[in-house]
């Protein structure tokens, strides 16, 4: 449900070349325990996700989690809004990546960006 249309997986591929027992493990830690709580929404969950990955300057975990943020129902507008928010804490530059990523995952899913919309 997350991940799905990330080309090349968010991960778990490559912890599986490692460790394939350690793999399954976290992965149902993740997503079988941490993101199966229901105190937050998964969409809430992946904004908080990468809101801090952006501020975080994680490039690479941030293309998955806008992936995963759209496919769970947050809007282009709404992602757009969590790397904003970033500047505070992270800085323009992080923001600025974050916004380079967002581009190019919106044009791999042939999404147009939130200002070009039409309502």
């Amino acid at each position: 449900m997350l991940f799905h249309t990330v080309k090349g997986g968010a991960g778990f591929e490559l912890w599986k070349k490692f460790d394939k027992g350690l793999a399954r493990e976290l992965s149902v830690f993740f997503t079988g325990v941490l993101y199966s709580r229901e105190v937050l929404s998964q969409k809430q969950r992946e904004l908080c996700a990468l809101a801090a990955l952006t501020a975080l300057h994680r490039p690479n975990e941030v293309r998955a989690h806008i992936h995963a943020a759209l496919n769970v129902g947050a809007t282009r507008q709404e992602v757009a809004e969590a790397i904003f928010q970033m500047v505070t804490y992270g800085g323009m530059p992080v923001v600025v990546d974050a916004l380079e990523v967002y581009a190019k995952v919106l044009a791999e899913r042939g999404e147009p960006f939130p200002a070009e919309e039409t309502t």
